[in-house]
């Protein structure tokens, strides 16, 4: 009888109205819920004429009522007709009375930047809070004005490699403190217009390519810094930042003929988000060389993901973490950065005029799967997809990198799913 009415139509009768609901009272909630949300709308819809239909239609109410679920009037001032109270709605109404507003706000400040970033900007607003308590006013709430002096403070030091991020860090962490910023005429974006104008280029790191590994792993020498430059091309192929590839676990790495898939979790998403890539085997690539290597190290290395994550799975065994360096202390000291001699010091040995920092650091590996990636001709969108970027604005500055020096790096398309061929323009022949 409940299949039955599926089907429900005008010319229902008195006695099957009765008979229908009488059976309906007797059924189990989660069986009968449906056909009872059927009937109501079929009544709504097909109100009855005479008196024998509307006594049963108010039975019919009656039994909605049984079932914790009459109807409200429906519409935006109240809930709409046939549906219940969700156990997700429950919960939220008991959110509501149990937290205030000023505990909600703050949570939801603190999803305004991701925890790394926090620390970045605590610390580079340092010298402005102790300028704000040198003049003995508090530095949030910030105002316009002192924005502003602190910008011309920035500008006649004539050295601050970006004070247009000094004045951003300073405009978020008003914000994170629960301050709102009182700008009605927009001057904000006027004072970064104007750091930002005649201003150097920020000194962001290079990328990484297939040429730069090829230097790389020529200078391997000894079995750690084989498995520092293998950790370092697998953040290549992944476009992964080294927290997150330092947080690999070997169990999250499935190799098969031919592929290989890697699982991590977002570090932007607190753990509690999952991303993964497929990749098959690269071929007509020529190997990376290894001239010295030590022993138990292959003198050859395959510029392919599947070749890579193979490797680093079998050298982590029965270790729960892939990657062999799981601090960044430890692989920065590994790769040789910051003026230490290296496997990725030698890169820097030429460091143009006028730069301060390093052209080549850790970050560079994802810099250079990006930039390989959109020079082999892959869609910009699938690309901020695979690094994970929530604005369009990297994709583009990296675009514009290949773009205005397109030697930086080699055309390859390393992500090579032959379902997602699509991805590649037409144009562009692999590498």
């Amino acid at each position: 009888m409940v299949q039955g009415l599926a089907g429900l139509e005008g010319s229902f009768s008195v006695d099957e109205w009765s008979k229908v609901t009488g059976y309906l009272a007797g059924l189990p909630e989660h069986t009968s819920s449906g056909a009872v949300g059927r009937m109501q709308m079929w009544a709504l819809v097909n109100p009855p004429a005479d008196p024998s239909g509307v006594q049963l239609f108010g039975r019919l109410q009656h039994l909605l009522r049984a079932r914790g679920s009459e109807p409200s009037p429906g519409g935006p001032e109240g809930r709409p007709a046939g549906k219940r109270e969700t156990t997700r709605q429950r919960a939220l109404k008991r959110t509501l009375e149990k937290s205030s507003e000023e505990e909600a706000r703050a949570h939801m400040r603190s999803r305004y930047t991701t925890e790394g970033t926090k620390r970045t900007y605590s610390s580079n607003t340092v010298v402005y809070r102790e300028w704000c308590e040198g003049k003995g006013v508090p530095p949030y709430p910030t105002t316009v004005r002192r924005l502003e002096t602190f910008a011309g403070y920035l500008l006649l030091m004539d050295g601050y490699k970006a004070p247009s991020g000094m004045i951003s860090a300073i405009v978020s962490e008003n914000a994170r403190a629960g301050w709102v910023l009182d700008d009605p005429a927009g001057d904000v974006g006027r004072i970064l217009k104007g750091l930002k104008r005649e201003s150097p280029d920020p000194e962001s790191g290079e990328p990484l390519g297939l040429a730069q590994f090829r230097v790389i792993f020529g200078r391997v020498r000894t079995v750690g810094a084989y498995r520092a430059a293998l950790q370092l091309l697998g953040e290549h192929f992944t476009l992964l930042r080294t927290s997150s590839m330092q947080s690999v676990r070997t169990d999250q790495v499935h190799v098969s003929e031919g592929k290989v898939k890697v699982e991590w979790g977002v570090s932007k998403a607190r753990g509690r988000c999952s991303r993964h890539l497929t990749f098959e085997r690269v071929e007509l690539v020529p190997p990376l060389c290894l001239p010295e290597a030590p022993d138990g190290v292959p003198r050859e290395v395959r510029y392919c993901p599947v070749a890579v994550f193979t490797q680093l799975k079998g050298m982590a065994g029965d270790k729960a973490l892939l990657c062999p360096y799981v601090t960044y202390p430890s692989f920065r000291e590994a790769l040789g950065g910051a003026g230490k001699p290296g496997i990725l010091s030698c890169l820097n040995e030429s460091r143009p005029a006028g730069r301060s920092r390093a052209a080549f650091v850790t970050h560079s590996a994802r810099i250079g799967g990006c930039c390989t990636l959109l020079k082999a001709g892959m869609d910009p969108m699938q690309v901020k997809k695979m690094g994970d970027w929530s604005a369009d604005s990297m994709v583009t500055y990296y675009g514009d990198k290949v773009l205005r020096d397109p030697d930086c790096v080699e055309a390859v398309r390393f992500y090579n799913p032959v379902s997602l061929a699509h991805m590649y323009t037409a144009r562009v022949r692999a590498g």
